[in-house]
């Protein structure tokens, strides 16, 4: 057997037992733990932004974040590879990860270009698939390294080498999907919910995620280069708005970990309908409008409002809508004539069964005309004990006699039953209108 398969069997064999062994830990344990890294820091500033340094808005954001996280997932472990400003080695941040056996690995960066109008954000996962662009972006992360006292840890990769490729695919195969569909979260969020240019989801050779036994991406939030996009993530807003498209990523990624894992997410609780006591000893109406016409029930001015209870009240006519018991019901029939137009409607109680005092009473008038009937008339449709009461030249033709509303609404009913759809209640005393 070659000296090459050895190494490639031992490199296969590691792999394994770093999946197995992350395995059998996710088993064991209850949390769910994200590693949030923010790029660069302390005497490493990152790139040069119009606005601010790459390291303090990588900072921000991770921070705001996992703050996020935190405060919206409690089986969620959080862990910060840097909190505040200072330097830590790429190789610290990969062993913070898997010392902590992180279920998902996100370092948060800033893009920067010489040409100043390049815009969008990138999400880049472990790979061998590049350009000249994806090795600039590799280049400048990596360069890190080169502040580093010991750089010899670092294992260099020949692309052309076999051996060195297969190793290296073997390593990231366990990883791969799940860093892509992480990744791809974040582009499409970035997409539909900011609006923001994408320039997709790459892969490359980054230092920072080589070696993370886990899912794992670096997210270049934007070119700090450019005045536009710079400005927008420097500003409050901007580390804000992004900070939560990376949480709604992370809120996909643990459903569907949780989907795999065959955790069902817990029923919310069903609300307790608290019961509503009724006003006691009143019914609510809403009060439309007054006014000195009688409008008919199709007439515009009543704007689609129908079941209309109409009460002559002197020379005016007032016009209520709907009854109820309840304020949440009455609350509700004020917001419908609101949307109808009508602004002053407002909501009035009546005493349940109150009697009008002395001759006072409620009569129905449901017929005008300039002829003079007799009672029992075939014009009346079976109605007797009609009262008419001249009016300058017209007869008006009422029916019962009611001291209380709800006993007048009753003969409505019979009235409008009885074919006169657009009768409506008067109040008298005696025999004489009010």
């Amino acid at each position: 057997m070659s000296l090459k398969m050895i190494n490639i069997q031992k490199y296969l064999f590691f792999a394994m037992m770093l999946v197995f062994s992350t395995i059998s830990f996710a088993q064991k344990k209850q949390n769910f733990v994200i590693v949030i890294d923010a790029g660069h820091g302390g005497k490493d500033v990152g790139a040069r932004g119009v606005a601010d340094l790459e390291k303090n808005i990588a900072l921000d954001v991770a921070l705001r974040f996992g703050n996020m996280i935190e405060k919206n997932h409690k089986d969620v472990k959080v862990v910060w590879t840097r909190k505040t400003d200072i330097f830590l080695e790429l190789w610290e941040r990969t062993r913070i990860s898997n010392d902590n056996h992180a279920n998902l690995f996100v370092s948060v960066h800033c893009n920067s270009a010489t040409n100043s109008s390049a815009t969008g954000t990138e999400t880049f996962v472990m790979g061998l698939k590049r350009s000249s662009e994806t090795d600039e972006v590799s280049r400048r992360e990596n360069s890190v390294v080169f502040l580093e006292k010991d750089q010899e840890k670092y294992e260099k990769f020949d692309p052309n080498d076999p051996e060195a490729v297969i190793a290296f695919e073997i390593m990231n195969a366990a990883y791969k999907e799940q860093s892509i569909r992480f990744a791809d979260l974040v582009e499409k969020n970035f997409v539909n919910r900011d609006f923001r240019k994408s320039r997709g989801v790459k892969q490359n050779n980054f230092h920072v995620l080589r070696g993370n036994a886990s899912p794992s991406v670096l997210v270049e939030l934007g070119f700090i280069s450019n005045y536009d996009e710079g400005t927008f993530l420097a500003s409050e807003d901007g580390k804000q708005k992004t900070a939560e498209t990376l949480y709604e990523s992370f809120k996909q990624f643990k459903k569907e970990f949780d989907r795999r894992s065959g955790i069902e997410d817990e029923p919310a609780p069903k609300p307790v309908k608290k019961v509503e006591k009724p006003v006691e000893g009143k019914k609510l109406k809403v009060k439309v409008m007054e006014s000195k016409m009688k409008f008919s029930a199709t007439s515009p001015q009543l704007r689609g409002l129908t079941d209309l209870d109409v009460i002559q009240e002197g020379d005016n006519y007032v016009y209520y809508y709907g009854e109820t018991d309840l304020q949440s019901r009455a609350d509700d029939l004020l917001n419908t004539v609101k949307r109808k137009g009508f602004s002053g409607a407002k909501i009035v109680e009546f005493e349940t069964n109150k009697r009008l005092e002395g001759g006072k009473n409620y009569r129905v008038q449901f017929m005008t005309s300039n002829k003079k009937y007799k009672d029992r008339d075939d014009k009346f449709n079976g109605l007797t004990n009609v009262l008419r009461v001249k009016e300058g030249n017209l007869q008006k033709y009422y029916f019962g006699a009611d001291k209380t509303m709800e006993a007048a609404q009753k003969t409505l009913k019979d009235v409008q039953d009885k074919g006169f759809r657009n009768a409506f209640i008067v109040t008298f005393n005696g025999e004489d209108p009010l």
